[in-house]
This record gives C-alpha cells, structure tokens and sequence, in this order.
C-alpha cells in the first residue's frame, strides 16, 4: 500500500483489467500530452536470439511483450485540471496502422480506469468483428469515447 491507501502495483489482464497508461514516444511538435493509453489484448513471452553477424555467442533470452489496441485523444476536447475536465479518449480505428502495436511491459506506467462516454453512443465501425481483438463475451461495438478517471 502506498500513503494514500492505493496499492504500490497494479494488476493488469486482458479480460478483467485491461486498460493502462504509458509515457508518450512524440516528439514535443505536439501539444506536449505525455501519455499514451491502451487497452491489452493479449500477453506473451518468447525465446527469441539476436541474428546479426556478432549472433554466433548469444544464447536465446525470453523476452516479454503485450499487445495492445491504442487508443487516441480527443484533440477537440480540453481535459485537465486547468479545464475541470476529465480527458476524453476512443479507439483508433482499426484500418489505421497505428491502431494496434507490441510494447515492452515494463513501458506501462499504471492501470486506469475509464468511463464510457454514453452520450456520444456505441459504434461498430471501429473495429469489425474480432475474435483475437475482443474477448468471446464482449460487445462487438465500442464507445465512441470514454473519459479517463482521475
């Protein structure tokens, strides 16, 4: 437990507590936002070897990784403590190359909670029907938006 009665490390899976939140890899061209934020379909680890010319003397090593749905901020709405807004997120679209990636556990900064944005409704133009990227029992629409908790 830490001094605010929270515990010291979250807890995170692809079917029970999915969402989370990690340090943001752009550049500050940006609006300068230092986080991103996913959701994690699946967790891995593989034996993988370096294959370069200087490989022949390395032994495999088990390397871990997840792999995650992004999702991406709501440029037009202003979160924050200066707004008294919570921050509005949504999934990327799937067709987009961004939408769906590998990151290193270790990168996850904590869990998150998220609040569906239920006045802007359900889409299934998101993501089409998915058995890898949804769980057997999930909806096959997402909410257009969500609202992180802060």
């Amino acid at each position: 437990m830490t001094y605010d009665l929270r515990r010291g490390q979250d807890s995170l899976n692809s079917r029970t507590h999915a969402n989370f939140m990690t340090l943001s890899h752009e550049d500050d061209e940006g609006d300068g936002y230092p986080y991103w934020f996913g959701r994690i379909i699946g967790v891995f680890h593989a034996m993988v070897q370096h294959s370069g010319p200087d490989s022949s003397s390395l032994e495999p090593q088990r390397m871990e990784f997840l792999w995650v749905r992004w999702y991406g901020r709501a440029l037009e709405h202003h979160g924050g403590w200066k707004a008294k807004h919570l921050h509005q997120i949504g999934f990327v679209d799937s067709t987009d190359p961004a939408a769906f990636g590998f990151l290193d556990p270790r990168e996850v900064i904590r869990g998150i909670h998220l609040i569906p944005a239920f006045m802007f409704g359900q889409t299934s133009k998101l993501l089409s029907r998915s058995p890898m990227a949804r769980d057997k029992n999930e909806n096959d629409k997402d909410w257009h938006g969500y609202y992180v908790s802060m």
